[in-house]
């Protein structure tokens, strides 16, 4: 069950509130003349990433150099335009 805690005691501890919210997930329901008004709650746990697709073919493509790259583009520029007058 959440903590209730006053207004002004919240401003005033505002940073070690926030410090127990995130270290222990405690939650706490503010209080205005002792009527609730508003709570602080951790924020969810954020899902593990997806791996796109580079991140999901990493290690399994091969790494070419550099110049070689160069020269199997200028292959294939030569291939498609060589009937070209």
């Amino acid at each position: 069950m959440a903590a209730t805690i006053a207004l002004a005691e919240a401003k005033a501890n505002f940073s070690s509130v926030v410090r127990r919210v995130d270290e222990s997930g405690a939650e706490f329901i503010v209080t205005v003349r002792n009527r609730p008004c508003a709570m602080i709650v951790p924020l969810p746990k954020p899902a593990p990433k997806q791996l796109k697709a580079a991140g999901a073919l990493a290690g399994r493509i091969p790494r070419v150099a550099r110049s070689r790259e160069k020269a199997s583009y200028l292959e294939a520029l030569e291939a498609k335009y060589v009937d070209v007058p």
